[in-house]
This record gives C-alpha cells, sequence and structure tokens, in this order.
C-alpha cells in the first residue's frame, strides 16, 4: 500500500472543508504501452457491509443507491447494464484518531477478471483506502458515506486508467487537482516510460504537496534526459536530506556533464557528510553507464 497522503475537499452544496486522507493500492502494467482490450466498461458488483459503531445499519437498501451514483462517473466501471462482470467488496467504519476524532475509513477491493489479473503487477491488489475527517469533529453516515464511496470508486477508476489509457488520458489525470490522482498518474508514466509526458511531469516538480514532487522527481530521472537535470536542480531543496538523496539519485539517471558536474561539486563539497557521500555513490553509478566526458561543471553553492 502506499503512503498516505492528506487532500482537502468542498462537499457539494454544503460548503464545509473536509480533509481526506487516501491510500491508495499499487498496480500498473510493465510495458510501453497499455493493452490492447475493449474500453467497455466493467459491471462492478460490490458486497457492501459496516462494521464498528456502524453495526446493523450497512444493508440498508440505500448503499446501493451510493454505489450506483459514485459509479455515475467512472470511467472503468458501471453499475448494470452489458459487459463483463466483476465482484468487489466494500467494506465501511467509524474509527478514532489518537486525538479522539472520528474518522470514516472506506475500503474497496475488486477482484480482477484473468485478463486485468494479467496488466497487474504481481501480488498487487485493485484497491483503494479513503478515510473522511470532518474539521467539526462530526460523522454522519447518511451524509459521509456517499462522498467517500465516489473518492474510492473514482481513485480505483483513475489507477485501472494508467494501466488502459492512451498517452492522452495520463495527460489528464497528471493535471489531476486530486493528489492521490496524479501520484498514480506518475507510476503509470513511469512503469509505462511515456517520454513524450516529461513536459507535464517536469511541471509537478514544483507541486505544492511535496510528495508529489519528489515522485515527479523519480519519475523523470526515468523518462528524461539531460536537458532536464537544470530544470530539476531549479527546484531542488537541497538543505532537506531526503529531498536531495532524491536529487541525486535523479541526476545519477538523468545522466550529461551538466549532472554530472554538479554531483561531482556536491561530492567535494557537501559539509554534509552523509549527503557528500550520497552525491559520490550517485556519480559512480553515472560514471558507471555514462562515460565522463568535458562538459560543463558546476561551481557554485547548491544549498537553497
Amino acid at each position: 500500500m502506499q503512503p498516505r497522503a492528506i487532500v482537502e475537499a468542498v462537499a457539494t452544496g454544503q460548503r464545509r472543508r473536509l480533509r481526506w486522507v487516501a491510500a491508495l493500492g499499487l498496480l500498473g502494467g510493465c510495458g510501453a504501452a497499455p493493452s490492447e482490450v475493449a474500453d467497455e466498461p466493467y459491471v462492478l458488483h460490490l458486497e457492501a457491509r459496516s462494521a464498528g459503531s456502524f453495526g446493523g445499519r450497512g444493508q440498508s437498501a440505500w448503499i446501493d443507491d451510493v454505489v450506483v451514483e459514485g459509479l455515475a462517473h467512472a470511467r472503468w466501471f458501471r453499475a448494470s447494464g452489458a459487459g463483463p462482470e466483476l465482484p468487489g467488496r466494500l467494506r465501511f467504519e467509524e474509527r478514532t484518531t489518537a486525538d479522539g476524532t472520528p474518522v470514516l475509513h472506506v475500503h474497496l477491493l475488486i477482484e480482477p477478471d484473468p485478463r486485468l489479473a494479467g496488466e497487474l503487477l504481481a501480488g498487487e491488489q485493485l484497491e483503494a483506502f479513503v478515510e473522511l475527517e470532518r474539521r467539526d469533529g462530526t460523522i454522519e453516515l447518511r451524509r459521509d458515506l456517499p462522498l467517500a464511496v465516489e473518492r474510492a470508486l473514482a481513485l480505483v477508476d483513475a489507477k485501472l486508467t494508467v494501466v488502459r489509457g492512451s498517452v492522452e488520458d495520463l495527460e489528464q489525470l497528471l493535471r489531476d487537482e486530486d493528489p492521490e490522482v496524479v501520484w498514480t498518474a506518475l507510476e503509470g508514466v513511469e512503469r509505462r516510460r511515456v517520454r513524450a509526458l516529461d513536459g507535464a511531469v517536469s511541471a509537478l516538480l514544483e507541486h505544492p504537496q511535496d510528495r508529489v514532487a519528489l515522485r515527479a522527481m523519480e519519475c523523470l530521472g526515468v523518462i528524461g534526459g539531460p536537458e532536464h537535470a537544470p530544470g530539476l536542480l531549479r527546484v531542488a531543496r537541497l538543505a532537506d536530506r531526503a529531498h536531495a538523496n532524491r536529487v541525486y539519485e535523479a541526476l545519477a539517471n538523468l545522466g550529461g556533464e551538466y549532472a554530472r558536474g554538479f554531483l561531482a561539486f556536491a561530492a567535494r563539497n557537501e559539509d554534509d557528510p552523509e549527503l557528500a557521500s550520497l552525491a559520490a555513490q550517485a556519480l559512480g553509478r553515472l560514471d558507471a553507464t555514462e562515460p565522463a566526458g568535458s562538459g560543463e561543471g558546476v561551481e557554485r553553492g547548491h544549498r537553497q
């Protein structure tokens, strides 16, 4: 399961601020292109069940309506009609944070058919976790469950787009307002090595969520080239050890004399011994894969 990320959302018609915490199960094909399958949506049959303080209330007929409404905006799933069918499980319960704040927890798990299972990474699940926490500290099932279910379905739908969608689809996901969707799209771009999206990925280096920005940096290191090194360094926060390590890794992958010059300078002049060692290791990896040339060095301070 991926690390969690916090997302701010606004409840339609209520104008209340919500705090979403979403965690996505990883998935994605390893090839350079999506599988050649029809775009016919799956008919999703979900078994819904509640637990905890919602016990006994989870089998109400309105749960079906909640799922149907959530599926209305999905591309790869629908509630009824012709087409291949997939079973799934929807679990929801009220939990409590360490400070006693109630949280609505939703777990959506979809069982793939053999064809879809073959497109996923080995051992990965087609699932999404969503937690909804209101700033006023209240959870109301009929008010809040539709929001959480819609979010979970949207996240799984985006993940299937990452596997089967076109380059244009991936680009659209990279521009999504939801950081979790963007993070998932970056996974797909990297795994499929879609070099045509290097510009869209570069733009995410300045994403307001640090987790997304760092993931974009890693992705660019896979799909980018030496020409991306200057732009990466312009947004680097090298006073942050974790951030600097990602920068050095990405530079080693990007290659080129600009990246080599910077890594050599950092290895010689970094006043943090651990960072100096990381830079030297990255330089060694670069030298092992790309012969050194007489290109431009970077003799300048690099802390920001």
